[in-house]
């Protein structure tokens, strides 16, 4: 459970980096990688059956941004990373931090993002999606802690 933990603080730690740092795709990349690596960690952590791939499709069933965080870490190139402009809505302008702000003033109300865009071409923007995979972990690591597997029945 150690080599659990310090793999969460390298997690954690790379994941506040990234907010730091939105615009950085390397390190997403990176984040990305310590999620997918991270679901591989909890299976080997034991309770989980005797088949991680079968374990990887239950937690990628069972939740949305897992499942893309997931097929990125495959290299099947059914999701990308990319870089775009984003139109962003006056009345949210309010919400901008004051770089993005004074970007969005010279770019016709655009901001740049870092984007998974999947296999249907539908554009998820990376940060809140390893946001919600990170919290997706923690559901999956507390039905290990209940014992309860990462599987969910269908």
């Amino acid at each position: 459970m150690a080599e659990l933990a310090d793999h969460r603080a390298y997690l954690d730690a790379e994941m506040a980096a990234l907010r730091a740092t939105p615009l950085a795709r390397r390190r997403g990349l990176l984040v990305a990688m310590l999620v997918d690596a991270y679901v591989d960690r909890l299976f080997a952590a034991g309770g989980r059956g005797d088949d991680i791939l079968e374990f990887r499709a239950g937690v990628a069933r069972d939740d949305a941004a897992l499942r893309l965080i997931l097929a990125l870490g495959s290299a099947k190139g059914d999701v990308v990373v990319t870089t775009e402009a984003v139109p962003v809505a006056l009345a949210d302008y309010g919400k901008l931090s004051v770089a993005d702000f004074m970007v969005s003033l010279y770019n016709d109300h655009s901001v740049q993002r870092l984007l998974l865009i999947d296999a249907h071409g539908q554009r998820h923007d990376l940060l809140d999606t390893l946001e919600s995979a990170v919290t997706g972990l923690n559901r999956v690591q507390a039905r290990q802690v209940a014992g309860q597997g990462g599987e969910t029945e269908t």
